[in-house]
């Protein structure tokens, strides 16, 4: 399938572009409602695992939906790259020609994977997904920063955190890895989140939050606490995505914090399944 811009009737004399996104594999059909709701022009061209391609009007703007890794101009399936443009290699799915409208910081990997391996020794996959928010955004997390992590059981993210010399405050009703309960910079509130209190969080450098609840009501708590409490530095928030619908919340939800007084960033990682990072940074 060879996706070329195509001259339209000479009634309307339209020219039709066609662009592409890299998602996770399992986001297709959430991305393709993303991006037709979002930017109405663009409609479905081609769809596989992971790669979707739309047509739309050729005004020179892309679609840059939330669920994408990587996303800008499809030029179709090509065995050499045009001037000015970069080759996927999806396996299966052919040879891609595109050029990549996705602005910085972004995997230098050509199809975004971070090359980052979850070890066998951590306690969850959020140790992955904290590692990659990390090393994409340089995140200044180290010794001498005290980090609240919000949903933390079992431990892979405060695991990762404490590895850094940071000092974890985790606020959760589980049970955590022993191996995170005896770290000696880790204090676990075993508590739902709901009931912190300032004394608990106040003097926090950083929150995360990989809850397992409605986006919406994760940023009306988070932002009860914030208004109880000194502002942190930054916010490392995944939002989970229940269904496919949610997808189309996200741009609200970063907006919303940003009226909190932050600079917001919506990104979808790697290691991510059905949800996205909003990092929050002051």
């Amino acid at each position: 399938m060879s996706l070329t811009k195509k001259r339209g009737t000479e009634d309307n004399a339209l020219y039709m572009a066609f662009s592409f996104a890299l998602t996770n594999p399992g986001l297709e059909k959430s991305l393709i409602m993303e991006v037709q709701t979002r930017f109405p022009g663009w409609r479905l061209a081609f769809s596989a695992p992971g790669f979707v391609t739309f047509k739309g009007p050729d005004d020179g703007s892309w679609p840059v939906p939330v669920l994408a890794r990587l996303w800008g101009e499809c030029l179709g399936k090509a065995s050499a790259a045009p001037e000015g443009a970069d080759l996927l290699d999806l396996g299966p799915t052919g040879t891609w020609a595109v050029k990549v409208q996705t602005p910085d910081p972004f995997w230098p990997n050509p199809l975004q994977h971070s090359l980052i391996d979850l070890p066998p020794e951590a306690p969850s996959r959020a140790w992955l997904k904290i590692e990659e928010a990390m090393q994409l955004f340089d995140l200044p997390i180290g010794e001498g920063t005290t980090c609240l992590e919000v949903g933390c059981a079992p431990g892979g993210a405060a695991w990762s955190l404490l590895n850094y010399g940071v000092k974890v405050i985790g606020v959760d009703p589980a049970e955590m890895d022993p191996r995170v309960m005896r770290h000696p910079n880790f204090k676990h509130l075993k508590r739902p989140f709901q009931e912190l209190t300032p004394d608990l969080y106040g003097g926090v450098n950083w929150w995360l939050s990989d809850l397992n609840l409605a986006p919406g009501s994760v940023l009306s708590h988070l932002g009860r606490l914030l208004r109880e409490a000194e502002k942190p530095d930054g916010l490392i928030l995944t939002l989970k995505m229940a269904k496919p619908e949610v997808a189309l919340e996200f741009t609200e939800h970063a907006r919303r914090v940003a009226d909190w007084g932050y600079e917001t960033h919506l990104r979808l990682l790697p290691s991510h399944n059905k949800e996205v990072l909003l990092l929050a940074l002051k």
